[in-house]
């Protein structure tokens, strides 16, 4: 459909849970910022599903709104035991019935990959610092100032879907690990400044 992202947001719940979603930023593409707002969401639905992971699953996948009304008519609106999701298990979409065990599934190997025959690499920390650099920059103009790829910083900076920062703004944009003071010095306006003696 119409979500987007690691945490397949739609605009309406990113927004809810405080994602940015406008003509120039889609924080649903931000890998950091959408994992942020999807632990909120989880949690928040975990919560309204009586403390039940599986059902919260469920409702993160199919929608609250559906998970509910497939509770009140097929389990009496219980909730918070994890074996009422089995109850309503057909009652659920196609696509519900198999998202929550596959996690599941995704969580026991994640638990214990090495006894499954998986051998697990981990990835360096998502590292990058934040320079925060006037309305209408281009990442092509950062990466220029840094003699970096704009692979690079689009890769940084995935959620600035125009390639820019919003015009009108001070915003703040992701750079590599020492490279906000170039940045920095390269934005600073250098026209007409002149030190005071």
């Amino acid at each position: 459909m119409s979500a987007v992202g690691l945490w397949q947001f739609m605009t309406p719940t990113a927004q809810q849970f405080g994602l940015r979603v406008d003509t120039y930023v889609d924080e649903r593409r931000d890998p950091v910022r959408a994992t942020d707002a999807a632990l909120d969401y989880l949690q928040w639905l975990h919560e309204r599903f009586g403390g039940s992971w599986y059902l919260a699953a469920a409702a993160y996948n199919a929608g609250p709104g559906r998970v509910e009304r497939v509770l009140r008519r097929h389990a009496s609106g219980r909730r918070g035991e994890e074996e009422i999701y089995w109850e309503i298990l057909d009652h659920l979409p196609r696509e519900t019935r198999e998202y929550v065990p596959r996690l599941i599934a995704a969580t026991l190997l994640a638990e214990n990959a090495e006894a499954y025959g998986f051998a697990v690499r981990h990835d360096a920390p998502y590292r990058y610092e934040t320079v925060f650099v006037p309305g209408g920059t281009t990442l092509r103009r950062i990466a220029d100032v840094l003699d970096v790829p704009v692979r690079d910083l689009r890769a940084l900076n995935p959620h600035l879907i125009q390639g820019m920062t919003p015009p009108g703004e001070v915003y703040g944009v992701r750079v590599p690990v020492g490279g906000t003071r170039a940045v920095v010095m390269a934005m600073a306006p250098s026209a007409g400044v002149r030190r005071a003696d």
